[in-house]
């Protein structure tokens, strides 16, 4: 075997690491430095340490000669030798470490890629093409996500943030400030009917749109007026659908489930805060509901 920096060579016995230059002998990386068919980049990096190596053993040798003749020993291109060779043994180690990275993750890869054509062959042609079909069709039916609008300037990234990640009881408390800060009612911390009333269209629409989105369905404002004509204006059995109720057990905002698992419509919370059976404000919540589905509907956010 030859060392494939310094050309060392080895018959008997290979050594960890090359006895000249202290390449590591037993890493992948040597192996694949020998073999024909090599990376493009990976051969480049072994030629750029070849060449360094070349370097280093010029300058030791013209050190020795100038040793030799007494003459004082002029450091190469105004850096000292030793240093100098300090220097490009410790971008080789770098460099060395990088191979070995690289070879782990061609390795995880093709593991990965080996795992899923196996599953692959365990379908029937036909089982495949209909799954592929089916997972095309997904694709295709999914939303593009809109930059999100607001009329009063309010910044909803911090919203998509906290959705996105499945944040979602943060999620509803920045819903609930947001609703303040677009309605300027931050002092009092709660809602008018008027608030309500002259909310910004834009604004609503998109507070409903994040939440149906970012739970592919589950939350909104729209899908709580699906449920609450469903359950014929009643506010018990409104409740009761969207587990803001349990028996005649009034759920307090803790014992809310912030979760998919959660029943349709669960969130997000705007007409009540403390407890489902009061409201906010000055307003019960089933009239402050009534407030906020006549303003959807107008927004043109009813669908």
């Amino acid at each position: 075997m030859l060392c494939p920096i310094c050309g060392a060579e080895y018959v008997e016995t290979v050594p960890e690491y090359c006895s000249i230059c202290g390449w590591n002998l037993t890493s992948e990386a040597a192996f694949f430095a020998t073999a024909e068919i090599y990376q493009q980049k990976e051969q480049a990096k072994l030629n750029w340490a070849r060449k360094m190596w070349q370097i280093v053993q010029a300058a030791e040798i013209s050190s020795d000669q100038n040793s030799n003749s007494g003459l004082p020993t002029a450091p190469a291109d105004g850096v000292n030798d030793n240093q100098n060779y300090r220097d490009l043994k410790k971008q080789l180690d770098e460099i060395q470490a990088q191979l070995h990275q690289a070879t782990i993750e061609r390795f995880q890869l093709n593991s990965q890629l080996q795992w899923v054509l196996y599953h692959l062959e365990q379908l029937n042609p036909e089982t495949l093409a209909e799954t592929l079909y089916n997972i095309n069709e997904k694709l295709n039916a999914m939303p593009t996500p809109e930059p999100p609008m607001s009329e009063v300037g309010i910044d909803y990234n911090p919203l998509i943030n906290l959705l996105a990640a499945g944040k979602w009881r943060k999620a509803d408390e920045l819903t609930w400030e947001l609703l303040l800060q677009v309605t300027l009612r931050e002092e009092e911390g709660w809602l008018q009917l008027t608030d309500i009333e002259n909310f910004p269209c834009t604004d609503i629409c998109t507070i409903d749109w994040l939440w149906e989105y970012y739970s592919h369905g589950l939350f909104g404002l729209n899908v709580q007026q699906r449920i609450w004509e469903s359950a014929s204006g009643e506010y018990g059995e409104f409740c009761d659908r969207l587990g803001w109720r349990d028996g005649e057990n009034w759920k307090y905002y803790d014992e809310l489930s912030f979760n998919l698992e959660a029943p349709e419509g669960h969130l997000p919370i705007i007409i009540w805060r403390r407890r489902a059976c009061y409201g906010v404000g000055q307003m019960m919540a089933a009239e402050t509901f009534l407030a906020l589905k006549a303003r959807l509907t107008i927004c043109g956010g009813s669908r």
